[in-house]
């Protein structure tokens, strides 16, 4: 069946294991994207309050959110880990045959890195002054947000695997298409350095997020490196999650007039988060 040139293929998982590797790979980049945004606003609050900074920083530390990040480092490693194995095959093809050998690489690395990370993750937690209990896990207000960020998540990202899709060639051989082609898999290689550093910086060491504070912030903020840091990391995990989720979104946005609007809201939010982001970082004085 034809349509616009493309052959219609329908993407519905059948039990292989690389369509899980696929559905993984995308809820973990929404979800990923997803905190990225409120990510970005929570941290601007320091530049205009760094009280109102500490304050949300402390409703942080509830055990639900104290679990949501164990559960964040997993969407990060799992998404660098077989975004690694998609460039792989990207650019050695003959490797292919060899996919399910590398899906093995993919969760055998993910095993030795996350398990021992969400231990000592789960140590600070109990070392922090709010204390894991049957009522604070039970309290609705609590998981509000969490659930209700995980049916966006699974809203956005589902859907693509049951409608149909336009197949494209593997490789875009020029023009926009090619460029961010190609920005993805080099921003997702440099992100995987960026991002895991970052995260074994905040989270793994020294008590992970229970030292962090306005103080904390502005003491490394005061060094200009950690500020160029953190501003390409802003910069390419921004322009990667937002192409990722241009991906998603033509997948089964296909009227012309939803599509644009679609894309005219991520385009436009996304510009506004940056901008709001990247002045704080270079504009914030300790």
């Amino acid at each position: 069946m034809q349509e616009g040139g493309y052959r219609k293929v329908h993407w519905r998982y059948r039990g292989d294991l690389g369509m899980w590797m696929f559905l993984l790979h995308r809820l973990t980049g929404v979800g990923i994207f997803a905190f990225l945004l409120v990510h970005i606003v929570d941290t601007s609050l320091i530049g205009w309050s760094p009280r109102a900074y500490d304050h949300l920083v402390w409703l942080y530390h509830h055990p639900v959110f104290r679990l949501g990040e164990i559960l964040l480092l997993g969407a990060v490693l799992f998404h660098a880990l077989n975004g690694v194995r998609v460039v792989i095959m990207d650019f050695a093809p003959a490797l292919t045959v060899y996919n399910r050998q590398l899906i093995a690489g993919v969760v055998g690395a993910f095993s030795v890195l996350f398990l021992p990370s969400a231990v000592i993750m789960f140590r600070y937690m109990l070392q922090s002054g709010e204390t894991l209990s049957m009522g604070s896990l039970l309290e609705w207000r609590a998981w509000l947000p969490a659930v209700a960020s995980a049916f966006a998540v699974a809203a956005v990202s589902v859907p693509s695997l049951t409608l149909p899709r336009p197949q494209p060639p593997a490789r875009p051989v020029g023009g926009v298409e090619f460029l961010g082609w190609a920005f993805m898999r080099v921003s997702g290689i440099l992100l995987l350095f960026l991002v895991l550093g970052h995260f074994v910086i905040m989270h793994l060491m020294d008590g992970g997020v229970n030292r962090v504070n306005a103080t904390f912030v502005a003491q490394r903020w005061a060094n200009f490196g950690w500020r160029v840091y953190d501003f390409l990391m802003l910069a390419l995990a921004m322009g990667h999650g937002v192409w990722g989720m241009r991906t998603v979104l033509l997948d089964f946005i296909h009227r012309p007039t939803r599509r644009f609007w679609a894309l005219a809201t991520l385009y436009t939010l996304s510009g506004v988060l940056l901008a709001l982001g990247a002045l704080v970082l270079l504009t914030f004085r300790p």
